[in-house]
């Protein structure tokens, strides 16, 4: 079993209120970094099975065996949320893992991958709120917006029933988008927090990303040639925060530390930007099967 409070450094525990100098960039993943990347990645997973959108009070758990590490820990559902907005279902949970002393909040990703991809929007909307000249995805805004209010009040009221636990946000896909978004406007209040976010697509400007990446609470997984994370285009003015970890390894592998290559550079060309066939199979295998619940 992981023991998670072992596995962060001083700087990302922080609470910051303004933009701060990021977190040493790791040039290889250790065994314990592969470790919290594929237990998150589980915790994302966890988002997609129903049983866990309407079962507060619960323990977590995923029928398609894709969740092992969450559902050998002692969690419970705390909150639970299904939420319309006009981009989609804002659907997710927030947990706490007791025995690795998390609290842990989990945004599910698209149901209906094509019909996502077909419909997303290349639209901005001002986030001087967040940070100076910052621009973010209207969607993904919007979708926050939609549980930020009733969302952030759990969280304040978890943290107070669990002191010292350690705030932790992820996603898959859409999931991950709103994991990144709601993470940085979390550590700007003042709420000390990770994002650890797969296969996400880009969220807002560069003034945006180099201010996320300054935060240094960003954990962003992408695999092989996923289509996901070179959308919406470099081209309209878009651009990921860095570093990237990028799982070079096939579909259906088990992955290992020498399969995941740390890319850095905000807006990289590397690593996934830098690949050619953008592939929507990879999109599914993020350290497992991630969406195999829906």
């Amino acid at each position: 079993m992981l023991l998670l409070g072992r596995l962060w450094g001083t700087a990302a525990l922080v609470a910051l209120t303004v933009a701060a100098p990021s977190r040493p960039v790791p040039r290889d993943v250790s065994t314990d970094l592969l470790g919290q990347l594929t237990l998150f990645s589980q915790w994302a997973g966890a988002s997609y099975c129903t049983n866990n959108n309407n079962s507060t009070g619960d323990a977590l758990s995923c029928a398609e065996g894709n969740c092992p590490l969450v559902e050998a820990a002692d969690t419970i559902t705390l909150y639970e949320f299904d939420e319309s907005c006009s981009y989609g279902d804002v659907a997710g949970f927030l947990a706490v893992d007791k025995t690795n002393k998390l609290l842990v909040v989990s945004f599910r990703g698209s149901r209906t991958l094509t019909t996502w991809i077909a419909n997303i929007n290349f639209g901005f909307t001002d986030a001087s709120g967040i940070c100076s000249d910052c621009e973010v995805h209207r969607g993904f805004w919007e979708a926050w917006e939609t549980v930020a209010d009733d969302l952030t009040s759990k969280i304040k009221a978890a943290q107070t029933k669990y002191p010292g636990y350690t705030l932790v946000l992820t996603g898959h896909s859409f999931g991950a988008a709103l994991a990144t978004v709601g993470g940085t406007v979390l550590r700007n209040a003042g709420y000390a927090s990770s994002v650890y976010s797969y296969g996400q697509p880009r969220v807002g400007n560069e003034a945006l990303a180099k201010y996320i990446t300054a935060q240094g609470s960003l954990w962003r997984v992408t695999h092989a040639a996923d289509l996901v994370p070179k959308l919406p285009p470099a081209s309209v003015g878009f651009s990921h925060p860095s570093p990237e970890y990028w799982i070079t390894s096939d579909n259906e592998a088990t992955v290992t530390s020498s399969d995941i290559e740390v890319i850095e550079g905000v807006g990289s060309k590397s690593g996934n930007a830098g690949t050619l066939k953008p592939d929507t199979e990879a999109h599914n295998w993020y350290l497992g099967h991630i969406d195999a619940c829906q």
